[in-house]
């Protein structure tokens, strides 16, 4: 029984911990292409 609920209580963990990985990729892809734009902007306008 402990073994059971154990086991559920990791699985439940590492779910949560990958749902938080994702979050954090899209927010780094989302900085990247905004950093992105804004220096492809500052070129059109001083170039």
């Amino acid at each position: 029984m402990k073994s059971d609920k154990n086991e559920q209580y990791i699985k439940d963990f590492y779910e949560n911990r990958k749902s938080k990985n994702f979050a954090i990729l899209g927010i780094i892809i989302f900085l990247v292409v905004l950093f992105f734009f804004i220096t492809i902007l500052r070129m059109d306008i001083t170039g």
